[in-house]
C-alpha cells in the first residue's frame, strides 16, 4: 500500500490559523492570475457544452487558462486588425453627427465581433 502523497503541496497559514493549500492551475504562475476576456470565456464555453473531453485534457495537463489566454489575444488581434480592414472598405461617414458616427463603428466593431467568433472562437483546439 502506498503511503506517500501522490503530489506535494506546499501549504500557507491563514489569518484564522488554518493552512491552506498553494494550489496552482498550471506551470505559469501568471496565466493563473490573468483575468479571462470575453473571447476566452465564450470559447471555454463553447469547449465545454460541445467538447467536454478535450476540455478534460486541457484541465488535466494544466494548460486550459494557457489555452483560454491565447484564444483570447489571438481573438482581440483579429478583431482590431479587422476592425481596420473594415473602416477601409466603409469609411467613417462623412458628417458631424456623432450618433451616426457612433452607429456605423458599432457595426464595424459588430461585425469583426461575429467574423472573428466563427473563425478563431467556435473551433476545437
Amino acid at each position: 500500500m502506498r503511503t506517500e502523497p501522490l503530489m506535494s503541496l506546499n501549504y500557507r497559514k491563514g489569518e484564522d490559523g488554518l493552512l491552506y493549500p498553494e494550489l496552482q492551475i498550471s506551470k505559469n504562475e501568471k496565466t493563473d492570475q490573468m483575468p479571462v476576456g470575453r473571447f476566452g470565456n465564450l470559447w471555454k464555453n463553447f469547449m465545454l457544452e460541445n467538447h467536454p473531453h478535450r476540455l478534460s485534457e486541457l484541465v488535466a495537463q494544466g494548460k486550459i487558462n494557457e489555452m483560454i489566454l491565447q484564444v483570447d489575444e489571438e481573438a482581440e488581434s483579429r478583431k482590431e486588425r479587422l476592425i481596420q480592414e473594415l473602416l477601409t472598405a466603409q469609411p467613417m461617414p462623412d458628417t458631424e453627427d456623432t450618433t451616426e458616427r457612433a452607429a456605423h463603428m458599432g457595426m464595424i466593431t459588430s461585425t469583426a465581433e461575429e467574423i472573428v467568433i466563427s473563425e478563431l472562437v467556435l473551433r476545437l483546439r
